[in-house]
């Protein structure tokens, strides 16, 4: 009997990559002309377009005179959109961002009459759990993937269970265009392969990247199955394949990283790094501070929220934050992510204007200052920016501008004359409680750190220059290791890493004191072209980095190396929610193994990360840095890579071209980059705890005001950690247990 192949037509498509959107978007005219006029005659049952809302918005732009007849085709079931706003990354975004993406795209899709929906996740690279958890979230229960997979770790059965999501694994992927080119023989071998992971029942996507459909597709089938002796093709939808296929199977596998049977493209993660330290951060506002601010101060800017959501998401497009595309897509890139600071920056100002307006009871204050906590830990030392300089203060720098009060009340007018020196300062403040608004004393500093021209320190840590090294101690366990800057060249490209000759270190020239307080105190390392600023203060048990690169040469990889005690045979790294465990052969070598001999991608021993890494009792966090590398007993985080191409066709981690070989100078990233990291003693729920120092999640308010107003999460149990809101619900993650809820 032959056995039925249940086949679907689509087209996958990039919003913006070796092309830029304007251009893709001329084509997409064309490809959904095609689309609805073949449905609309018959020719062909259904048409899949990509899982993702945005490509139809796109092509309503220009055709706004079609919407009545897609909103037709989807009612009938011939067309079917979403749930997806971008068909996204899973390591690169936060959960908030994944969630929105989901309501965006749910939301755009229902109003249209999708009422059905699948996870489909064609092409991303690699396919994290928090994916499903999601999807779980908005109560999608089917998920259709391809990178990351090996079969084998799912039984070989393309038809599994991953919590409690239906998933099909595209055992051949999605890019299929056999039956547009007349290729019978391929088609069959191509099936071959399909059928070898499947059961009697076989899906068949029939499509590619920014691919026509299929013209006249039921002839087409005809002729394909009387060419085909041992399979039927049946055309239809995905929708119809879930409710034909047992999925029996469930995978205990936590992630879907795997690149022996898939190019899972792993360089993606470290290519054009300023990009994704912006991502990063705009992400953490938008999540940890401004939803939070709107949701707890009852203000009605959920449209505003919404608006930089949708122009935030834009970025996180498939190649988009990847950052494997042309500059002139990055150029694009970067003028969103500058359009969402701006209306970030207005938001959190109108807010903590509004606040002060309606609960301040004294101007100002020299000796009390409003703290509303918004981290998932207390806050012992703040900083804020002012016109007048607070009591037991230090100050870190100062400006001319206009303050804030003058700029946020609409009746009062800037003058020239308003401008004043503005005070970015920092205060000691008393005992605070997470999610609370309260009026804190200043406290007068005891000064509990030193800092000489070669070392750092207080009662918790130390950082310690000996013989032209760097040495980092837990003065409480007197554990130490050493940390070294270290470049490597990189013949690769924006996919892929290809580590060329020997790894150098990089050599300290001199160490210098940046700056000295009461509070906080900061020592210089300084490297050719390069410079790491050591930051510490009274009461911290880590040390706060900010690295700035002068960078001057092409197609290098530079990474901070902690260089430990014992080998690394496996990490702990945070997820897009919660964290996942990764054993590690640190034996590995990629250069060993170069040339890749075709079709292989090389395995490395790079992963990605969302803001922290623990390992053997050590921890790493970082503010948009998300590729860390293990080599025996080193910890590496990339700082930067420089890469010149989309695609290198002599990439040897690589031995297929997995795009277009067209130059890309400004990924070299050339001139000065910064970016901030932690490192500290401590495991996953140390690291957990102190995540949101880094991006100093606060809103600190001169003045004194009203009664402690409590934003407590009552329901928030310990060892839990707060995300954001969605859908005026609270994001919790409980490390101890595993567990997400919506509260």
């Amino acid at each position: 009997m032959k056995k039925q192949v249940w086949a679907y037509l689509h087209t996958h498509w990039d919003l913006e990559w070796y092309r830029d959107k304007e251009d893709f978007n001329i084509r997409l005219l064309e490809v959904m002309d095609i689309v609805l006029k073949e449905l609309k005659q018959n020719k062909a049952p259904f048409f899949y377009l990509d899982g993702q809302v945005v490509a139809l918005l796109e092509y309503l732009k220009y055709r706004p005179n079609k919407k009545d007849e897609i909103i037709e085709l989807i009612k009938a079931k011939k067309l079917a959109i979403g749930p997806y706003f971008v068909s996204a990354d899973s390591y690169l975004i936060n959960f908030a961002s994944m969630l929105k993406n989901l309501d965006l795209g749910m939301e755009i899709s229902k109003s249209f009459g999708q009422k059905e929906f699948i996870g489909y996740l064609s092409d991303i690279f690699g396919i994290s759990n928090s994916i499903f958890e999601a999807l779980k979230i908005k109560n999608i229960d089917k998920a259709l993937i391809w990178r990351g997979v090996n079969p084998q770790k799912i039984n070989n059965n393309c038809d599994f269970i991953k919590n409690d999501i239906k998933t099909t694994w595209l055992a051949q992927g999605y890019f299929n265009d056999f039956l547009h080119a007349d290729n019978i023989e391929g088609l069959k071998n191509y099936l071959d392969k399909i059928a070898k992971y499947s059961s009697d029942n076989l899906l068949l996507p029939i499509g590619a990247d920014h691919l026509g459909m299929l013209q006249d597709a039921n002839k087409k089938i005809k002729k394909a199955n009387s060419m085909l002796e041992n399979y039927e093709i049946i055309l239809t939808s995905p929708f119809e394949y879930f409710k034909k296929t047992n999925h029996k199977n469930t995978t205990k596998e936590q992630e879907f990283l795997d690149n022996s049977n898939t190019y899972i493209l792993g360089g993606v993660y470290s290519t054009r790094i300023p990009q994704k330290i912006k991502n990063n951060e705009i992400q953490n506002d938008l999540s940890k501070i401004i939803e939070p601010l709107n949701y707890y101060l009852k203000e009605n800017f959920e449209e505003n929220i919404k608006e930089i959501y949708k122009t935030l998401i834009k970025n996180h497009a498939h190649d988009g934050i990847y950052g494997c595309s042309l500059d002139s897509v990055a150029k694009n890139v970067d003028s969103r992510f500058e359009k969402c600071e701006l209306m970030i920056n207005a938001l959190k100002k109108r807010m903590t204007g509004n606040f002060k307006k309606k609960n301040k009871i004294k101007g100002q204050s020299k000796n009390k200052i409003g703290l509303l906590n918004l981290s998932n830990s207390k806050i012992k030392s703040i900083k804020i920016k002012l016109p007048y300089v607070l009591a037991n203060s230090q100050i870190l720098n100062t400006k001319r501008a206009f303050c804030d009060e003058l700029l946020y009340d609409c009746y009062k007018i800037p003058v020239t004359e308003d401008i004043t020196e503005i005070y970015t300062q920092l205060v000691e403040i008393e005992e605070n409680n997470i999610f609370e608004f309260n009026t804190l004393k200043i406290k007068k500093p005891t000064i509990a750190h030193k800092i000489t021209p070669s070392s750092i320190e207080n009662k918790n840590i130390k950082l310690e220059i000996k013989n032209n090294k760097i040495y980092i101690q837990n003065k409480k366990t007197k554990e130490n290791f050493e940390l070294k800057l270290t470049n490597i060249k990189d013949e690769g490209d924006s996919y892929n890493f290809a580590p060329k000759g020997k790894l150098e270190e990089y050599k300290l020239l001199k160490t210098e004191i940046d700056y000295q307080g009461n509070i906080q105190s900061a020592l210089n390392l300084n490297f050719k072209n390069i410079t790491l600023k050591a930051i510490i203060d009274n009461h911290c048990d880590f040390i706060k980095f900010e690295s700035i690169i002068n960078n001057k040469t092409k197609n290098h990889k530079i990474q901070i190396a902690l260089i430990l005690k014992d080998k690394i045979t496996k990490t702990i790294a945070q997820d897009a929610i919660g964290s996942i465990m990764r054993k590690i052969d640190s034996n590995y070598k990629m250069q060993d193994f170069m040339p890749a001999k075709r079709p292989v991608e090389l395995k490395t021993n790079s992963f990605p990360m969302q803001n922290f890494v623990c390992t053997n009792g050590v921890m790493v966090l970082t503010k948009g840095l998300h590729e860390y590398e293990i080599y025996q007993n080193e910890l590496r985080i990339c700082l930067l890579r420089s890469t010149g191409t989309i695609s290198n066709p002599k990439n040897p981690a690589r031995s297929i071209p997995a795009g277009p070989n067209l130059l890309t100078p400004n990924a070299q990233v050339l001139g000065e980059s910064k970016a901030k990291f932690i490192i500290g003693f401590g495991n996953e729920q140390k690291a957990f705890k102190t995540v949101d120092n880094l991006f100093e999640n606060y809103i600190a308010i001169d003045g004194e005001f009203k009664e402690a107003i409590n934003f407590k999460i009552d329901e928030m149990p310990d060892n839990s950690y707060f995300y954001g809101i969605n859908k005026h619900k609270k994001i919790l993650y409980n490390y101890k247990e595993n567990k997400i809820s919506l509260i």
